[in-house]
């Protein structure tokens, strides 16, 4: 009986967040991760890792602000330096405490800032035929192709050599860093993927997964998240809210 109810209980997934009290970008990650079997845990700027998540989510949102991405920035772009203050705080934790990570767009661009790497400030600028469109109904519409490299972790998780994906991304991955390998690229060579392989589950996709649940290879990657934050959990879970964290919505 004892095992049945431990097997019941939702690995707690922290989950980054902009400090709105409405973030549709949260939102959807909330349900990929619900729909998965993990309990998300929202962290908004100026909150502070406490040891009661079980793996980490960057998300999607601004671009990284241009002291921290070390480019030059943009006039009238908004940025958002608290924000990549607490999510680095929390990438720390999670690799201090060997805890899966997966960065959204942004979020794997902070995973490759963080580690060392460089950010190209406009992608579009630095390939060829990396001219994509940006207007609303594309960025629900457009996919482009990703080839993706063989024998890595994230291979064995799609278990395809190509995906459809979508593209709401101004910048992108440019030289790696320090430990991480590019695992999926599209043919202009824009980096879609990135693993650290010497960690079981430390990946950061370029494109938005959670947009793309109606495909089964996608809900396959947070499954498998959840699955990684579960083994790594030796306890049941907190029910209740970390300080500076707020696990709203609830369900």
């Amino acid at each position: 009986m004892m095992r049945t109810a431990r097997a019941c209980v939702r690995p707690v997934i922290a989950v980054t967040s902009s400090h709105r009290l409405i973030a549709p970008a949260y939102i959807v990650v909330w349900i990929a991760i619900r729909l998965a079997g993990g309990k998300p845990r929202r962290v908004r700027p100026g909150s502070r890792p406490n040891g009661t998540h079980q793996a980490l989510v960057l998300t999607g949102g601004p671009d990284l602000s241009p002291e921290f991405a070390g480019i030059p920035g943009t006039p009238h772009r908004h940025y958002y330096p608290q924000r990549d203050d607490t999510e680095r705080a929390f990438l720390e934790h999670a690799i201090q405490h060997e805890l899966p990570v997966l960065g959204i767009c942004r979020g794997a661009q902070l995973i490759n800032r963080a580690a060392g790497g460089t950010i190209h400030p406009a992608v579009r600028k630095a390939y060829r035929n990396a001219r994509y469109p940006h207007h609303p109904l594309a960025h629900l519409l457009f996919r482009k192709r990703v080839n993706v490299a063989s024998n890595t972790w994230f291979s064995d998780i799609v278990g395809t050599d190509h995906l459809m994906v979508n593209s709401l991304h101004r910048q992108s991955v440019a030289r790696l860093g320090s430990g991480l390998v590019a695992t999926a690229s599209e043919p202009n060579g824009v980096i879609q993927v990135i693993e650290d392989p010497r960690r079981s589950f430390f990946v950061g996709v370029q494109f938005h997964p959670e947009l793309l649940l109606y495909r089964g290879v996608f809900r396959r990657l947070f499954r498998s998240l959840v699955a990684a934050a579960a083994a790594t959990a030796t306890d049941p879970a907190p029910t209740g809210s970390a300080a500076g964290e707020t696990a709203t919505p609830t369900g």
